[in-house]
């Protein structure tokens, strides 16, 4: 990626600051609604470790299935957004239609169409109004409350539950409110009522999005079980170095949550400036668009306006900029941050010796993890999703798990030769990744 010249670094500082404030209110969206799910545990911990357990359980089985629906519905957020920046109302109301009929009305769904349309303020203030509503609500159901005469029943595990569910519904009521302010209605589907007229409307937007949705559902779910797969193989021979890649994994889990927000803002962007120049009808109900880009038409490179090349640079240079900030906290100011998940460093010196060990390979997990989904989210907004799938599941599954198992099982290897091999797949599917892009857009010139 070359440096651009001086009179479009003022653009390029302008396209970095609108991507920044964008993708970062997502990403402190998505911090906060994760948010929610510590709040349960945090209380479920006071009330027993059994109960604690359970959940965690529960959760361990939610987490695969939840961000596999994610990837599911995130077919629609490119599509939307292309017909939303073309102003093509019909096209977007049937795109955020089968995103809500593949999803059975979950607010994921109404979440990514609100994104579609570049709205993100709105996600700052459901996010703080659930976590602050969660864990009053988690209180007061699991534990009880008495004020003079006045008292609750302490219903304990399903007080909790209670509260989460009833938590969760608000903040698809809140999110549904949104998507109705930016001027989502149903009549603009159908002008005649009735399920069966939705239907027919909502139909010639369904294929498309359940193909990109279905594509990026798998890569999540190979993500998903990436790490958990590699825990599993090697906590069977090395418990301590289970431990040990357990907290970078979760370190690593929480870095990304700034790319993650990012990506979601790079999506919207890169669909939006490709509505700008795709010929009327070709961003909608048809594969053109989808086909032109993943067959690596060289017109089409040829044709990119300079602010979709403009907004590739500004997602290169938040990314690296923030990745930078990481480095100098691990090997500036020598803080591994793994390390401060324990809480009392001197009751586990074996495991922390593991983390001092692993921090310049658990920091090159960290900007890998980060590279691959911003790059994954550039060609998601150029409709092109089955480089980035066979790239993660040979990549994760075929190097990652597979060679993973190999030295665990047959050569007897610990957690220092599975981070090296998790380490390698990732490098890997980042370089496949970035060589795609440098097909598809070829060298930027100016």
């Amino acid at each position: 990626m070359t440096t651009p010249s001086g009179p479009d670094v003022p653009a390029l500082r302008g396209e970095m600051t609108a991507l920044s404030l964008f993708g970062g209110r997502l990403a402190l969206s998505e911090l906060i609604l994760f948010s929610l799910f510590l709040t349960d545990f945090l209380m479920l911990g006071l009330i027993s470790e059994l109960s604690l357990s359970a959940a965690l359980l529960v959760n361990s089985c939610f987490v695969p299935c939840f961000v596999t629906a994610l990837g599911l519905l995130q077919g629609g957020l490119p599509l939307a957004a292309r017909h939303y920046g073309d102003g093509d109302v019909t096209g977007f109301h049937g795109v955020t239609g089968a995103t809500l009929v593949l999803a059975l009305i979950c607010y994921i769904a109404v979440r990514n169409a609100i994104i579609a349309t570049g709205n993100s303020r709105g996600f700052i203030l459901l996010s703080v109004a659930g976590l602050i509503l969660n864990g009053c609500m988690n209180y007061l159901l699991g534990f009880g409350l008495t004020i003079g005469t006045f008292s609750t029943p302490a219903m304990g595990i399903s007080g909790i539950g209670l509260a989460s569910t009833i938590v969760e519904g608000m903040i698809f009521a809140g999110f549904t409110l949104l998507l109705f302010r930016r001027g989502f209605r149903l009549h603009h589907l159908s002008p005649v009522p009735g399920l069966r007229n939705l239907w027919t409307a909502i139909r010639p937007y369904m294929r498309q999005t359940t193909r990109i949705g279905l594509a990026v559902a798998l890569i999540f779910f190979v993500d998903s079980t990436l790490f958990s797969g590699v825990l599993i193989m090697v906590g069977r021979h090395d418990v301590q170095g289970m431990a040990a890649l357990a907290l970078i994994f979760e370190w690593v889990a929480l870095a990304v949550m700034i790319p993650v927000g990012l990506s979601e803002a790079i999506v919207q962007r890169v669909a939006q400036a490709q509505s700008q120049f795709s010929p009327a009808g070709q961003t909608g109900n048809d594969d053109i668009s989808a086909r032109m880009y993943q067959t690596g038409d060289s017109g089409a490179a040829a044709a990119l306006p300079s602010a979709l090349r403009m907004i590739l640079r500004a997602a290169f240079m938040v990314t690296s900029l923030y990745l930078l900030g990481i480095a100098v906290i691990y090997i500036g100011l020598g803080i591994n941050v793994p390390t401060l998940f324990i809480l009392d460093n001197d009751a586990h010196p074996a495991i922390v010796a593991r983390l001092e060990r692993y921090a310049i390979p658990g920091l090159l997990l960290a900007i890998f993890m980060s590279f691959i989904i911003v790059f994954a989210a550039i060609l998601r907004g150029l409709l092109d999703v089955r480089t980035s799938m066979i790239a993660v599941v040979i990549c994760y599954w075929g190097i990652g798990l597979g060679v993973t198992f190999v030295l665990v099982e047959f050569f007897d290897c610990g957690a220092d030769e599975a981070l090296k091999t998790v380490n390698i797949a990732l490098g890997i599917g980042t370089a496949t990744l970035v060589a795609r892009l440098w097909f598809l857009l070829g060298r930027s010139r100016q």
